[in-house]
């Protein structure tokens, strides 16, 4: 299924209060955090069998994965430049 479809309700709401692009930014800044909070919830259980404080490698690297994403899209909502 199309995000345009599975995400309708939450598109047209971030479209109307922000715009078409600004919009589908936020949402997708949306779904990200609950990726990062579906992946948080498995970090709980998926731990490293030499350090039992820390998650798999795999998760870590998804969390910054995320963390990344999430910053560039939060720098496009802020820019205010020319659109292209």
């Amino acid at each position: 299924m199309s995000v345009f479809d599975d995400r309708k309700p939450l598109l047209e709401h971030m479209e109307f209060k922000h715009g078409v692009r600004r919009g589908r930014l936020a949402a997708a800044m949306d779904i990200l955090s609950d990726a990062q909070v579906t992946i948080g919830t498995h970090a709980a259980f998926c731990k490293r069998p030499s350090d039992r404080t820390r998650p798999t490698r795999d998760i870590e690297d998804a969390m910054r994965m995320l963390d990344h994403v999430k910053e560039l899209i939060a720098d496009g909502l802020a820019y205010e430049g020319p659109a292209t």
